[in-house]
C-alpha cells in the first residue's frame, strides 16, 4: 500500500506556510499532496490562511481587497483558493481543511470549476460541516480531523459519514490503523515530523502522513517503480 506524503501547508523550509511559493516548493520536491486551510472573507471570497485573524483582524470581517494588501514577511501574498486550485490541479492531491466557511455551496462550486473529486480531500474539525458535505458533495472524499484521542473513531466516522479520519499522530495506534483498514476506511496522521514518528507511521501503513518535513518522508518511503 502506498502511504501519501502530504506537505503540511506546503514545503515551508524557505517560505511562509500556506503560500503559493510553499505549495510550488512541495510540488517541486515531489510530495504526493498538500494540506492547506480555507477561510472566507466578509464579502464571500475564499482565501488560504490558517488562523482566523490576520494582523489582529478577523478574516470573516475583512473584505477581500483588504486581505489582498497583506504581505507575509513583507513580501508574500495570501493566496486565493482559485490560485491554489489551479496550481495543484493535475500535480498533487489537495487536502483542503475547511476553517471559517459560511458559503459552503459556493465554495464547492469554485472547487469543482477547477479540480476533479479524485484530486481532493475535504477535511475539518467541525463534525456538522463534514456531515453537510456528505449531503452536498457525496463524490468528494471527506475526512474528520481530531486533536485528541477519540473513544470510538469508527462511530465518529459513521456519524459524520467521513471516509477518512485524520488524528494527531500521538493519538494514533497500529491497532486503530488495522481496525480501520479491515472496514475499508482510511487514516491520515498529522503532526508527524520526527524521523522516528515517520518511520513508525510507515510501518503501521497509514494511508497518509501530513508533515512539516515532506523531504524526510520522501527519504523514508520505499522506492516507487
Amino acid at each position: 500500500m502506498k502511504t501519501l506524503n502530504i506537505a503540511h501547508r506546503g514545503f515551508t523550509r524557505k517560505f511562509p506556510d500556506n503560500t503559493l511559493e510553499a505549495f510550488s516548493a512541495a510540488i517541486k520536491l515531489g510530495a504526493d499532496g498538500i494540506e492547506c486551510d480555507v477561510q472566507e472573507t466578509a464579502d464571500n471570497h475564499f482565501i488560504i490562511f490558517h488562523d482566523n485573524d490576520i494582523e489582529g483582524k478577523r478574516i470573516a470581517e475583512m473584505p477581500f481587497a483588504e486581505v489582498g494588501k497583506v504581505r507575509l514577511r513583507e513580501q508574500y501574498r495570501v493566496p486565493t483558493l482559485e490560485e491554489t486550485l489551479e496550481l495543484c490541479h493535475g500535480h498533487v492531491l489537495l487536502n483542503l481543511e475547511f476553517k471559517q466557511v459560511f458559503s459552503l455551496e459556493r465554495l464547492l462550486q469554485e472547487i469543482r470549476e477547477v479540480m476533479t473529486p479524485d484530486e481532493l480531500l475535504a477535511s475539518s474539525f467541525q463534525s456538522a460541516l463534514i456531515t453537510r458535505l456528505a449531503d452536498l458533495a457525496p463524490d468528494i472524499r471527506r475526512g474528520i480531523l481530531t486533536a485528541h484521542p477519540v473513544k470510538d473513531p469508527l462511530d465518529l466516522m459513521n456519524v459524520t459519514r467521513a471516509q477518512v479520519i485524520l488524528p494527531i499522530f500521538g493519538s494514533a495506534t497500529k491497532t486503530l490503523v488495522d481496525r480501520l483498514h479491515s472496514r475499508n476506511l482510511s487514516i491520515i496522521v498529522w503532526n508527524c515530523n520526527t524521523p522516528e514518528d515517520i518511520q513508525k507511521a510507515l510501518t503501521w501503513e497509514v494511508d497518509g502522513i501530513i508533515t512539516d518535513n515532506p523531504d524526510s518522508v520522501l527519504l523514508s518511503l520505499p522506492v516507487r517503480e
